[in-house]
């Protein structure tokens, strides 16, 4: 889930062609670059990462189609696009000759780097590469792993703890015998909950996380071994089922150094003491600036008091600025129909907002108020240069733009809200009460269920938690499984955070500041929301305020707003 940042570590993205690829960066010194096993992310290499950054200017990114690197144009056959990318990397960056780590995945690839371009590299140490028969299955096998699909009623997630369960108990983890099982601990469900959302992460949430096995499976460690010419480590995992895990590895070249190790901290802290011997010094570039990519949204971070926010921007037309922004337990994917819809009509902006998304928890649990939220978002404003924008909320998202347009009266131009609301009584204590439940992982993983049928009820029951006939939304149900699926990861990944953030726009006094705003303001709503009265009354409270209906089509809402964005 989304956390603090990392003290020291921070996240930037490098534009190669018309792709984007995200790093973690650490550190100062001679560069190391770091690459993490699949289907994880450069945060699963969070503890390496803080380690090595004593020692050198580390430089941990997300794989193609991990973590939030974009996608290749087609899924790898090989390793090859790979260390493309990695080299495509290493020139974007302006670094010279670098050191390598890699784990499982990640140690094949920087293995095969090394091999291509022996001349970028210094040496390389890699942990846990999967020998022989390159992760799980014989050279060149294809991947036999089922695919991720989402499912009406939720079981892929009941699919997903069960095979990251298994991965702890048996190597390789689809194949349970017991000259397969794995001497360790099983993690607390904390940890496979952090996994899981880093699965969640790769390709599209979670569509496509088999990809990099199959071009990892094609890579020969006998004959890449054997070529290997620059200093190097290899540790392999010492496994309960092979007490030699180097059998079948015949010969080695005379400058690779073989080790094993029983576990991952002691693996990682062979290889960092190799590369800290043989550490070059050099001069390592700061972060570039992002090169935009038009015709699509493309990414970035801003840096501010306490962390980095991260958004989605297309600068494609020049115009005022247009914010588009979430609700509580979304991310800017939620919202990115609409945010897309607005390339090329308008420079449009989507922030995910602190603890949700990839933004940090910049704010307190204890401070988690929509003033604070504008604030927040002001400040980031002010990093980019952005004096004057306009504004779309959705539901609560909407609060902050019009707490922001009350703060920065100058800095908001125009605003939009749809489906405000404003809870009293005894609706208010319902709301307070039943409408964020706990979500914090348990180790059978029920509460992914809890997610998902918390999300997909919101479309059929109004409060989601009042399953009665008084409850029922009188409308054709928006039950897309895609739909439900990106939001449920949203939530997933913002944790408990989502729970302060809902209560914070529950108490919000929408009407009162309503009446204070003197920008001009659209308020719309769908004709089948619940909320409409809250809508309705909102519209009355406003002194500048049009109203509108809703397109039943959510893609066309943006599209809706432009003549009022483009109208003084």
């Amino acid at each position: 889930m989304t956390e603090p940042a990392n003290p020291g570590v921070t996240r930037h993205y490098v534009t190669i062609g018309r792709r984007q690829l995200h790093y973690r960066r650490a550190g100062s010194g001679p560069p190391l670059i770091a690459l993490h096993r699949i289907p994880r992310s450069s945060e699963d290499l969070a503890a390496f990462i803080q380690s090595a950054s004593k020692y050198f200017t580390v430089i941990a990114p997300d794989l193609a189609g991990y973590g939030n690197s974009f996608a290749l144009d087609a899924p790898p056959e090989s390793l090859d696009p790979l260390c493309d990318d990695l080299e495509a990397l290493r020139l974007a960056l302006g670094l010279g000759r670098i050191l390598l780590y890699g784990e499982q995945a990640g140690a094949a690839l920087a293995l095969a780097y090394a091999c291509r371009h022996p001349n970028h590299v210094v040496a390389l140490a890699t942990w846990d590469l999967d020998l022989p028969g390159a992760l799980d299955l014989p050279l060149g096998a294809k991947a036999s792993l089922p695919p991720f699909e989402p499912k009406w009623d939720g079981s892929h997630f009941a699919w997903l703890w069960a095979m990251l369960r298994e991965q702890t108990a048996f190597h390789p983890w689809h194949t349970p015998a017991l000259n397969t099982r794995v001497d360790a601990d099983m993690p607390g469900p904390a940890e496979l909950h952090r996994r899981a959302v880093q699965f969640l992460n790769a390709g599209q949430h979670g569509r496509g996380y088999e990809s990099g096995f199959n071009a990892a499976r094609t890579f020969d460690a006998p004959n890449v071994l054997s070529s290997v010419n620059k200093p190097a480590l290899v540790v392999a995992r010492q496994r309960h089922e092979a007490k030699d895990p180097w059998r079948g590895i015949a010969s080695v070249s005379n400058d690779l150094h073989r080790s094993t190790a029983d576990e991952r901290t002691r693996g990682e802290a062979q290889c960092l003491s190799f590369l800290a011997e043989r550490r070059v010094e050099s001069e390592v570039p700061p972060p570039p600036t992002v090169t935009p990519v038009s015709g699509i949204l493309w990414r970035d971070y801003v840096s501010i008091d306490g962390g980095q926010l991260h958004y989605q921007c297309n600068t494609d037309a020049d115009t005022v600025p247009l914010l588009v922004q979430h609700d509580a337990a979304s991310s800017i994917g939620t919202v990115e129909a609409i945010t897309q819809s607005f390339i090329g009509r308008r420079t449009v902006f989507a922030f995910d907002m602190p603890g949700s998304g990839d933004s940090d928890r910049i704010i307190p649990s204890e401070n988690v108020e929509v003033e604070v939220y504008a604030a927040t978002l002001a400040e980031a404003l002010k990093q980019l240069g952005l004096l004057r924008v306009d504004f779309y909320g959705m539901w609560g998202g909407g609060f902050v733009g019009l707490d922001l347009s009350i703060q920065k009266p100058d800095q908001v131009r125009k605003l939009i809200m749809s489906n405000v609301f404003q809870h009293t009584g005894a609706e208010l204590a319902d709301i307070a009460a039943y409408y964020t439940p706990d979500v914090s992982p348990v180790w059978h993983g029920g509460h992914l269920m809890q997610c998902w049928h918390q999300m997909r009820d919101q479309g059929i029951y109004y409060p989601w938690f009042n399953r009665t006939q008084q409850g029922v939304i009188w409308r054709d149900p928006f039950l897309a499984t895609d739909m439900v699926h990106e939001r449920v990861c949203s939530l997933l990944k913002a944790g408990n955070m989502y729970r302060t953030a809902y209560q914070a726009h529950f108490i919000y006094p929408t009407y009162e500041k309503l009446a204070m705003t003197r920008v001009p303001t659209l308020l719309a709503t769908s004709r089948w929301d619940p909320n409409n009265p809250h809508t309705l009354a909102a519209a009355k409270a406003a002194p500048n305020c049009q109203f509108q209906y809703l397109d039943e089509d959510f893609s066309k809402w943006g599209e809706s707003f432009l003549r009022f964005l483009q109208v003084g």
